[in-house]
């Protein structure tokens, strides 16, 4: 008899996968295995997936999404399952497989365990997730070759980070007057000066006319960069500091040449995507934003609401209420980092050209919040809309957003205790509560005392 379902969990490793197969009654089928990532153990495996569909009506594989290395894989069992219908290859969500194996409370975590805890994670979610599951495999050569060159684009300004923090610390020590040029950027001009006088006192020693050949760097403000290193409070100076300086400044230049040539190359491969135009249509989103935001956020339609949109990138407000106890409201910063730091540069370009997220900032500093608190409920608020623009095939109409608003606020209820939740008993006084939770009792009760749910009544003790 032909088992219905075999689940394939293959946990990837550098270099090498250990595979186990489980019955849709999360029964051993075959033992784990290791094969190498290589043209031979691909081959095995798929002579393996083949033997099994013989067996079973379907055959469904799933790795983990850890970044790259599951791509060979993926590939490989795609290769077949394009032939055999009965073979399915799933790419899932690495928080997801890491709490199925928390779950299976084992001393012991190996790799054959993970391999187990990833089948299993798919015989409980199959038939839930399986549409989400497709849409991760659904990549255009566009969009794999995009996030490829965003993650690299990625890794050169947290260099570029790196070098900033570390010229900053020895400038503090060699020639901390000239930080006030570098408050909110660090500009071309004081880049090229201390790669080339990288201390108070190869400035003081410098000729005007050597300071002045900088592209930048006027007569005046030559002077005045020579008076402060004159005056300069530097504790530090000799040779090393200044030849690490130099070589900072340097890197960080090629860095931004660098960054800006690939920036460039990415826009260029996503200029006639249609969901550029929609997005740039806000004013504040440039091409590259637009571009970045649209690499992060993939396949929008796997997303059924905005709220589920939220959480998965980790934006929306988290607080946590058990009892009486309650936790400071904050943004649950849960999923993707990246898209988080997107959404951040995005929301801020808004609040400086946008009208309406100007208007919107304002109206939350009225309110007292503090400014990174409004630049998180920018990023929520900018999310929401974009996607919306996506969904909707529309561009930006602030009155779109006005009017979801207010149709939220007619249809809000936010009662102090949850009538849904005492639908099975009538709320009293007479339960042994705290006196906090006596208290949002007998203003529910208040609330509540002239409409009266149909399904219960609520007894005033």
């Amino acid at each position: 008899m032909k088992e219905e379902q075999i689940f394939v969990g293959i946990d990837v490793s550098k270099g090498y996968s250990d595979i186990i197969l489980l019955t849709s009654e999360k029964e051993l089928f075959e033992r784990s295995f290791q094969l190498d990532d290589t043209k031979e153990g691909h081959e095995i495996l798929k002579a393996k997936l083949e033997d099994v569909a013989t067996k079973a009506n379907k055959i469904i594989c799933g790795v983990e999404n850890t970044g790259g290395y599951e791509r060979n894989w993926v590939t490989a069992i795609k290769s077949i399952s394009n032939k055999n219908e009965k073979i399915e290859i799933y790419k899932l969500n690495p928080k997801a497989v890491k709490h199925q194996i928390s779950s299976l409370m084992r001393r012991t975590i190996d790799d054959g365990v993970s391999a187990e805890a990833i089948a299993i994670y798919m015989a409980n979610n199959y038939k839930l997730l399986k549409q989400n599951w497709e849409n991760s495999i659904k990549q255009t050569s566009e969009i794999t070759e995009g996030k490829l060159l965003h993650k690299m684009i990625q890794g050169l300004i947290k260099q570029r980070t790196m070098k900033l923090n570390q010229l900053e610390k020895l400038l503090y020590q060699t020639f901390p007057e000239m930080l006030e040029y570098s408050r909110n950027s660090q500009p071309k001009w004081v880049l090229k000066l201390l790669g080339k006088y990288p201390s108070a006192e190869a400035v003081k020693r410098a000729k005007m006319k050597g300071l002045t050949s900088i592209k930048g760097v006027s007569e005046d403000k030559a002077k005045d960069i020579k008076q402060k290193a004159i005056k300069s409070v530097a504790s530090f100076s000799g040779k090393i500091p200044e030849m690490i300086i130099s070589q900072c400044c340097k890197d960080i230049i090629e860095l931004d040449e660098e960054i800006e040539k690939l920036k460039k190359v990415l826009v260029d491969l996503y200029k006639d995507n249609e969901d550029i135009k929609i997005l740039t249509s806000a004013k504040g989103i440039g091409q590259w934003t637009a571009t970045a935001f649209l690499i992060d956020l993939g396949d929008y339609s796997r997303f059924s609401s905005s709220d589920q949109l939220a959480a998965f990138y980790g934006v929306h407000p988290s607080f946590k209420q058990s009892g009486d106890g309650k936790f400071k409201v904050r943004m649950s910063k849960e999923g993707s980092a990246s898209m988080r730091s997107t959404l951040y540069l995005i929301a801020h370009n808004l609040y400086m050209h946008n009208q309406y997220f100007k208007s919107l900032y304002a109206k939350y500093a009225a309110k007292g919040k503090k400014h990174n608190v409004i630049m998180g409920i920018l990023m929520h608020k900018a999310l929401r809309i974009l996607w919306g623009m996506l969904k909707s095939r529309t561009k930006f109409n602030p009155k779109v957003d006005i009017k979801n608003q207010q149709k939220y606020k007619q249809e809000k209820e936010i009662p102090m205790i949850s009538i849904k939740s005492r639908r099975l008993q009538q709320i009293t006084m007479e339960a042994p509560i705290s006196r906090s939770n006596m208290k949002k009792r007998r203003a529910m009760i208040e609330s509540q005392s002239s409409t009266k749910d149909e399904k219960y009544e609520i007894i005033n003790a």
